[in-house]
Parts: structure tokens; sequence; C-alpha cells
């Protein structure tokens, strides 16, 4: 994530919209969003770097439902997207 937070543009703003949870997923700390930090990723969503790809955001809403998969530019990842919600994701407690 240390990377990808260093990026200009998305990276910053998710850097600056989020905390580090206590919360590992995969291998990978879980951040959740202090503020809405673009129409994909908003206050109290839950995201991670996907630990086996490291090229996509996981982002699940505040109760651990799945939202949405993100390119690093915040883009909608359709293809892995939809792969998610037909395994029915959730991201645990």
């Amino acid at each position: 994530m240390g990377e990808f937070f260093k990026q200009p543009g998305f990276g910053n703003e998710a850097k600056a919209g989020s905390q580090k949870t206590s919360k590992i997923y995969q291998g990978q700390t879980v951040y959740k969003a202090s503020k809405n930090i673009n129409d994909n990723i908003r206050k109290g969503d839950q995201f991670y770097l996907d630990n086996k790809h490291k090229n996509h955001l996981e982002v699940f809403d505040n109760k651990g439902n799945f939202r949405v998969v993100l390119n690093m530019d915040g883009s909608i990842n359709l293809v892995k997207t939809r792969a998610a919600e037909a395994e029915g994701r959730k991201l645990l407690k």
C-alpha cells in the first residue's frame, strides 16, 4: 500500500482520506475511509490492496459487504467486480 499511497492523484487521495485499521485480510492491512475519497470509496468503506496481484483495491462497505474492485487509478474493474460479486465475497470482522 505504501507505493500505492505515493502515487499522484488517486493514491494520494486514498492516503489522505483513510486510516489504517487493525484488520488484516489475505495478509494485507485493511484501511477505512474517513471521508469520501471518490465516487467509489465513500466514508466508512473499507479497502485493501489485493495480495495476489497487487494491481487493484477491493472495496467493502462498513458492514463488510463487497462493493467494487478498483484499478490503481480509481476506475472500476468490471471483470474483477463481477467475479467477486458472483463469489459473494465478504470482509470478515
